[in-house]
Protein backbone atom coordinates (compact mmCIF):
# COMPACT_ATOMS: atom_id res chain seq x y z
CA UNK A 1 0.00 0.00 0.00
CA UNK A 2 1.38 3.40 -0.97
CA UNK A 3 1.28 6.16 1.63
CA UNK A 4 0.68 9.86 1.35
CA UNK A 5 3.50 12.23 2.30
CA UNK A 6 3.88 15.93 1.99
CA UNK A 7 6.84 18.20 1.51
CA UNK A 8 6.83 21.81 2.63
CA UNK A 9 9.46 24.24 1.45
CA UNK A 10 10.44 27.04 -0.87
CA UNK A 11 10.17 26.47 -4.58
CA UNK A 12 13.73 26.92 -5.85
CA UNK A 13 13.23 26.24 -9.55
CA UNK A 14 10.47 25.29 -12.01
CA UNK A 15 11.04 24.05 -15.56
CA UNK A 16 8.46 23.17 -18.22
CA UNK A 17 8.98 20.36 -20.75
CA UNK A 18 6.93 18.72 -23.50
CA UNK A 19 6.12 15.03 -22.87
CA UNK A 20 7.44 12.45 -25.28
CA UNK A 21 6.45 8.87 -24.32
CA UNK A 22 9.52 6.64 -24.08
CA UNK A 23 7.71 3.30 -24.28
CA UNK A 24 4.80 2.34 -26.49
CA UNK A 25 2.57 1.72 -23.47
CA UNK A 26 3.55 4.92 -21.66
CA UNK A 27 0.85 7.55 -22.08
CA UNK A 28 0.28 10.83 -20.26
CA UNK A 29 -2.97 12.78 -20.35
CA UNK A 30 -1.03 16.07 -20.27
CA UNK A 31 1.35 16.94 -23.07
CA UNK A 32 3.55 18.88 -20.62
CA UNK A 33 5.50 18.08 -17.51
CA UNK A 34 6.96 20.32 -14.83
CA UNK A 35 10.14 19.56 -12.98
CA UNK A 36 10.56 21.55 -9.82
CA UNK A 37 13.00 21.71 -6.94
CA UNK A 38 12.03 22.41 -3.34
CA UNK A 39 14.66 23.76 -0.92
CA UNK A 40 14.25 22.27 2.56
CA UNK A 41 15.47 23.79 5.87
CA UNK A 42 18.15 21.16 6.35
CA UNK A 43 19.83 22.13 3.08
CA UNK A 44 18.40 19.33 0.95
CA UNK A 45 17.04 20.05 -2.50
CA UNK A 46 14.19 17.75 -3.50
CA UNK A 47 13.37 17.24 -7.18
CA UNK A 48 9.77 16.44 -8.11
CA UNK A 49 8.11 15.87 -11.48
CA UNK A 50 4.44 16.41 -12.28
CA UNK A 51 2.73 15.69 -15.61
CA UNK A 52 0.33 18.61 -15.83
CA UNK A 53 -0.38 21.80 -17.69
CA UNK A 54 -1.13 23.59 -14.41
CA UNK A 55 1.46 24.97 -11.98
CA UNK A 56 0.10 27.59 -9.55
CA UNK A 57 3.51 28.42 -8.05
CA UNK A 58 6.60 30.33 -9.09
CA UNK A 59 10.19 30.45 -7.90
CA UNK A 60 10.45 31.72 -4.32
CA UNK A 61 6.92 30.70 -3.26
CA UNK A 62 6.34 28.55 -0.19
CA UNK A 63 4.57 25.36 -1.26
CA UNK A 64 3.12 22.25 0.31
CA UNK A 65 3.25 19.24 -2.07
CA UNK A 66 1.27 16.03 -1.49
CA UNK A 67 2.92 12.83 -2.74
CA UNK A 68 1.53 9.35 -3.17
CA UNK A 69 4.72 7.32 -3.36
CA UNK A 70 6.72 9.22 -5.99
CA UNK A 71 3.62 10.63 -7.70
CA UNK A 72 2.83 14.32 -7.08
CA UNK A 73 -0.96 14.45 -6.60
CA UNK A 74 -1.57 17.87 -5.02
CA UNK A 75 0.05 21.23 -4.46
CA UNK A 76 -0.89 24.09 -2.14
CA UNK A 77 0.85 27.43 -2.67
CA UNK A 78 1.21 28.87 0.84
CA UNK A 79 2.33 32.26 -0.50
CA UNK A 80 -0.69 32.95 -2.73
CA UNK A 81 -3.23 30.53 -1.27
CA UNK A 82 -3.83 28.78 -4.62
CA UNK A 83 -4.19 25.00 -4.74
CA UNK A 84 -4.28 22.35 -7.44
CA UNK A 85 -5.43 18.74 -7.38
CA UNK A 86 -3.34 17.17 -10.15
CA UNK A 87 -5.58 14.09 -10.20
CA UNK A 88 -8.55 16.30 -11.15
CA UNK A 89 -6.65 18.59 -13.52
CA UNK A 90 -5.02 15.82 -15.58
CA UNK A 91 -6.59 12.51 -14.57
CA UNK A 92 -4.83 9.26 -15.45
CA UNK A 93 -6.10 7.60 -18.62
CA UNK A 94 -8.79 4.97 -18.11
CA UNK A 95 -7.95 3.01 -21.26
CA UNK A 96 -4.35 2.38 -22.23
CA UNK A 97 -2.61 0.78 -25.19
CA UNK A 98 -1.51 -2.11 -22.96
CA UNK A 99 -5.16 -3.09 -22.43
CA UNK A 100 -5.62 -3.89 -26.13
CA UNK A 101 -2.57 -6.14 -25.96
CA UNK A 102 -3.99 -7.90 -22.88
CA UNK A 103 -7.27 -8.57 -24.70
CA UNK A 104 -5.38 -10.04 -27.64
CA UNK A 105 -3.29 -12.26 -25.32
CA UNK A 106 -6.43 -13.53 -23.52
CA UNK A 107 -8.14 -14.22 -26.85
CA UNK A 108 -5.08 -16.00 -28.27
CA UNK A 109 -4.74 -18.10 -25.10
CA UNK A 110 -8.42 -19.06 -25.27
CA UNK A 111 -8.19 -19.99 -28.93
CA UNK A 112 -5.04 -22.04 -28.29
CA UNK A 113 -6.79 -23.86 -25.44
CA UNK A 114 -9.82 -24.51 -27.68
CA UNK A 115 -7.65 -25.98 -30.43
CA UNK A 116 -5.43 -28.01 -28.10
CA UNK A 117 -7.99 -29.39 -25.64
CA UNK A 118 -11.65 -28.58 -25.95
CA UNK A 119 -13.79 -26.10 -27.84
CA UNK A 120 -15.78 -25.49 -24.65
CA UNK A 121 -12.91 -23.32 -23.37
CA UNK A 122 -14.28 -20.61 -25.68
CA UNK A 123 -17.30 -20.45 -23.36
CA UNK A 124 -14.96 -19.01 -20.75
CA UNK A 125 -12.71 -17.02 -23.09
CA UNK A 126 -15.39 -14.98 -24.84
CA UNK A 127 -16.98 -13.55 -21.65
CA UNK A 128 -13.52 -12.79 -20.21
CA UNK A 129 -12.53 -10.94 -23.37
CA UNK A 130 -15.82 -9.03 -23.46
CA UNK A 131 -15.71 -8.08 -19.76
CA UNK A 132 -11.98 -7.30 -19.43
CA UNK A 133 -12.03 -3.75 -20.83
CA UNK A 134 -15.22 -2.54 -19.06
CA UNK A 135 -14.05 -3.96 -15.73
CA UNK A 136 -10.56 -2.50 -16.17
CA UNK A 137 -11.99 0.93 -17.01
CA UNK A 138 -14.43 0.78 -14.08
CA UNK A 139 -11.65 -0.20 -11.66
CA UNK A 140 -9.39 2.64 -12.81
CA UNK A 141 -12.28 5.12 -12.68
CA UNK A 142 -13.20 4.13 -9.11
CA UNK A 143 -9.55 4.33 -8.00
CA UNK A 144 -9.21 7.77 -9.62
CA UNK A 145 -12.41 9.04 -7.95
CA UNK A 146 -11.22 7.81 -4.57
CA UNK A 147 -7.78 9.40 -5.01
CA UNK A 148 -9.33 12.66 -6.28
CA UNK A 149 -11.51 12.80 -3.16
CA UNK A 150 -8.59 12.09 -0.83
CA UNK A 151 -6.41 14.80 -2.41
CA UNK A 152 -9.26 17.34 -2.33
CA UNK A 153 -9.86 16.54 1.32
CA UNK A 154 -6.15 17.00 2.11
CA UNK A 155 -6.01 20.31 0.23
CA UNK A 156 -9.07 21.56 2.13
CA UNK A 157 -7.58 20.56 5.48
CA UNK A 158 -4.14 21.98 4.63
CA UNK A 159 -5.76 25.34 3.86
CA UNK A 160 -6.95 25.48 7.48
CA UNK A 161 -3.49 24.91 8.98
CA UNK A 162 -1.25 27.88 9.78
CA UNK A 163 2.16 27.70 8.07
CA UNK A 164 5.23 29.75 8.89
CA UNK A 165 7.45 31.06 6.11
CA UNK A 166 10.58 29.36 7.54
CA UNK A 167 8.97 25.93 7.79
CA UNK A 168 10.37 23.43 5.28
CA UNK A 169 10.53 19.72 6.03
CA UNK A 170 9.77 16.30 4.67
CA UNK A 171 7.11 14.98 7.01
CA UNK A 172 4.11 12.69 7.20
CA UNK A 173 0.71 14.40 7.18
CA UNK A 174 -0.27 16.23 10.33
CA UNK A 175 -3.13 14.95 12.53
CA UNK A 176 -5.39 17.60 10.98
CA UNK A 177 -4.77 16.10 7.51
CA UNK A 178 -4.88 12.53 8.85
CA UNK A 179 -8.30 11.90 7.24
CA UNK A 180 -6.43 11.42 3.97
CA UNK A 181 -5.99 7.85 5.27
CA UNK A 182 -9.73 7.31 5.69
CA UNK A 183 -9.81 4.40 3.22
CA UNK A 184 -6.46 3.07 4.41
CA UNK A 185 -7.03 1.73 7.94
CA UNK A 186 -3.48 0.39 8.34
CA UNK A 187 -1.62 2.37 11.04
CA UNK A 188 2.01 3.43 10.81
CA UNK A 189 4.31 1.58 13.19
CA UNK A 190 6.71 3.80 15.17
CA UNK A 191 10.35 3.29 14.24
CA UNK A 192 12.78 2.96 17.15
Amino acid sequence: MRKFWYITGELAEVQRYINVPMRWCEQYPARERREFWIAADDGRDIKLVVHSRVMPARRGHQVNVLLLGDWVVGLANLTTGRQVNFVSEDPPLLLRKCDALAVLVILAGGLAAAVAWDARSLLLTVPVVLMYLPLRILGRWLATCRLRWQVSHWLASSALEPHSRGEAALAPPSPMAHNVYRFCPKRRQPVD
